[in-house]
């Protein structure tokens, strides 16, 4: 759920190309075939990820219902904060929604290479970008339409948001997949 727009105007360059050095030399490739889950709902993983190509979502189940969160895509960073800097298990799952290729970053090998003061730099940073990105989902459902927030969705990513299947994005704009397809003509007119 990190962009890396984030990363990028709120860590000095210096710094944020430094970040992707380190990620490129301890994270371990790994392709996440379509419908993989990535991180498991009450796991308690170790690391987090980069995506190089591809898409994923957050879910959570409650009363027998998935709802979808959000979505990553490629040049993303994602991660369950609280059971990587916390060790509590985590609430929701992160599963691929296309084939997809990551990065899969240790923590432990992410704070052994960087010296002190620039591991607590980042992660001040990618947690703070995560609660931001929290904050303005929370924002948008409350005061954005289904429409506005699917237009938002086709501004963040237009070459991935087709290969998400349309019932996901009407699961994560909590509407009928047909109430989409009407807000996808009117949009394309």
């Amino acid at each position: 759920m990190i962009s890396p727009e984030f990363l990028f105007s709120n860590i000095p360059q210096k710094q944020s190309a430094y970040f992707f050095s380190v990620i490129r030399k301890i994270g371990k490739e790994k392709t996440i075939k379509k419908g993989e889950t990535i991180i498991r709902f009450g796991s308690h993983p170790s690391f987090f990820f980069y995506i190089v190509s591809g898409a994923c979502k957050t879910s959570i189940r409650k009363n027998d219902k998935a709802y979808i969160l959000g979505f990553t895509f490629e040049g993303d960073v994602d991660c369950c904060p609280t059971s990587l800097w916390k060790g509590l298990a985590n609430n929701f799952a992160i599963e691929a929604v296309t084939d997809t290729k990551i990065l899969v970053c240790q923590l432990k090998d992410f704070q052994q290479v960087c010296s002190e003061k620039k591991y607590y730099t980042i992660t001040q940073n990618i947690l703070a970008n995560y609660i931001s990105i929290l904050e303005n989902r929370v924002i948008e459902a409350l005061s954005l339409t289904a429409e506005e927030r699917y237009q938002q969705l086709l501004l963040q990513q237009p070459q991935l948001i087709d290969k998400i299947p349309l019932s996901q994005i009407a699961a994560y704009l909590g509407i009928t997949q047909e109430r989409l397809s009407r807000i996808r003509r009117k949009i394309k007119i």
